[in-house]
């Protein structure tokens, strides 16, 4: 299932407390949980001032379909994940030259 990361602008969040914070972004996140089959809230990153919540979803569509009819603000950015890069990851270099 693709996952997409969708921006949101949560201005002052940084000012808040640690649970100040987490109940916000899950009441902001979790309206999308579950809603339809196959759209599912993995994870959250907050800045200062936003907040990035990465979902679960067939397609980025379909979010923008359920933010429209849960009448929800629209976000600032849908982008789908296209690769993860951690250091405990390698990822082999599979170019291959070609022939000269």
């Amino acid at each position: 299932m693709p996952e997409f990361v969708i921006e949101k602008n949560m201005p002052g969040l940084g000012q808040l407390s640690p649970f100040q914070r987490d109940q916000s972004v899950r009441r902001s996140c979790s309206t999308l949980h579950g809603v339809a089959p196959d759209v599912a809230w993995v994870q959250s990153y907050l800045t200062e001032d936003k907040c990035y919540c990465v979902f679960r979803a067939p397609s980025k569509q379909v979010l923008l379909d359920l933010i429209r009819q849960w009448d929800l603000e629209p976000p600032l950015s849908i982008c789908e994940v296209s690769q993860v890069a951690r250091p405990d990851i390698k990822i082999a270099n599979d170019t291959a030259k070609s022939p000269a």
